[in-house]
């Protein structure tokens, strides 16, 4: 059970301000425990200038079950980490400090809360099924430790198949959930065609992607192939690509008249430039790509990444018909049990994860054979 932070009265409703879902899940957990209910959601937009430079947060009314048996007033809220904000008590009856009783101060009346229109509000379905039906035991505090995000969990604690595992030894537990996870997950078999194409946002590693499974070809399959770089407004440079390419004796292209004189059977891999995913850049990608006549195409993310940013990846990536997904990064961080819900996710195929710089090797096409061994590691340091 989460540990409490704050001294709270059954029955007594508190609201949290959060950025997401899965902040409020987490907060609400320390602060109130286990057994915190949500009684309302609601989206907030900020104020002025902040309406249009933050995303909208989420106002959470929580409470823990009122007791049979009276409950004593709630004490001071221990103080918060930064960037956590406060529960705020509602209706909370002020405390009186002496005996004698002041005379009350005619107070100005508070300003009408505007009518709010039902866009504000928020579903209320999965974050109240995060709250009440989040799995409890050593294997879920384990998992939950290694990172795997509460509605993930609260979907997989639902299952019938995983009701049983808090009942078995945790080693039983954990094995039985890994061989639950590579059940689940999706069996894709969708090859590569001949022109591929890697893309991602600056710093993911679209072009290391590339040359890795390059080498890949012409190495352990012996294929022909071929590079070309795609320029954009954002700057390309094909220094070490070149000498990458030229140390592996394939052809990088520069134009469309050089790729027309590629046999047909070749295989072509096209390096994307990082970019920011707008309106517009995603447009001239999807002209490009459909233009070339390029079918796969594949999204590098760094794994590093927020699970938000992650997952505004993938909503751009399959507005632009992207088949495949590279995890790079995967050796910088500690607990990738978040990369759970996209590994499964039935749009992206994952083709490999980069655990390294190293071109030659430090990747391993067994994503979910990995993730397991990472996730389960990390969650029973």
């Amino acid at each position: 059970m989460a540990q409490k932070t704050l001294s709270v009265t059954p029955g007594q409703k508190y609201k949290f301000i959060v950025k997401s879902a899965e902040e409020a899940a987490s907060v609400i957990r320390q602060k109130l425990g286990e057994t915190a209910q949500v009684i309302s959601v609601r989206q907030v937009e900020g104020e002025g200038l902040a309406r249009f430079l933050q995303s909208p947060k989420l106002e959470i009314i929580a409470q823990v079950p009122p007791d049979d048996e009276p409950a004593p007033a709630a004490s001071t809220p221990a103080p918060l980490q930064p960037e956590q904000t406060a529960p705020e008590p509602e209706d909370e009856p002020a405390n009186e400090t002496s005996q004698r009783k002041k005379a009350p101060r005619p107070r100005k009346p508070r300003a009408a809360e505007p009518k709010r229109d039902e866009s504000d509000y928020v579903s209320e379905t999965l974050v109240r099924a995060m709250f009440q039906n989040l799995p409890t035991g050593r294997l879920w505090t384990i998992l939950s430790k290694a990172g795997l995000p509460s509605e993930f969990l609260t979907q997989i604690g639902e299952r019938p198949e995983t009701r049983h595992l808090n009942d078995q030894p945790l080693q039983t537990a954990i094995s039985h959930f890994a061989l639950l996870m590579r059940d689940r997950a999706p069996n894709r078999a969708l090859p590569l065609t001949n022109r591929i194409a890697f893309f991602g946002s600056p710093g993911a590693g679209a072009t290391t992607a590339l040359c890795k499974q390059l080498a890949s070809d012409v190495f352990l399959r012996g294929r022909q192939a071929f590079v070309m770089k795609l320029e954009s407004d954002e700057p390309n440079s094909s220094e070490e690509l070149s000498m990458f390419c030229e140390a592996l004796g394939v052809p990088l292209l520069r134009t469309r008249a050089e790729l027309r004189k590629v046999p047909e059977d070749s295989i072509v891999y096209f390096d994307v430039p990082g970019m920011v995913f707008t309106g517009k850049t995603m447009r001239h990608l999807q002209k490009t790509f459909d233009e070339l006549d390029i079918p796969s195409r594949v999204l590098v993310v760094n794994a590093a990444y927020e699970r938000q940013l992650i997952q505004d990846a993938y909503t751009r990536a399959g507005a632009l018909g992207a088949s495949h997904v590279v995890f790079t990064h995967v050796d910088e961080i500690p607990r990738c049990g978040k990369l759970w819900e996209f590994v499964l996710d039935d749009g992206l195929v994952p083709l490999f994860a980069s655990t390294g710089q190293n071109i030659a090797a430090d990747f391993d096409r067994h994503v979910i054979d990995l993730l397991v061994r990472r996730t389960l590691s990390a969650g029973d340091e």
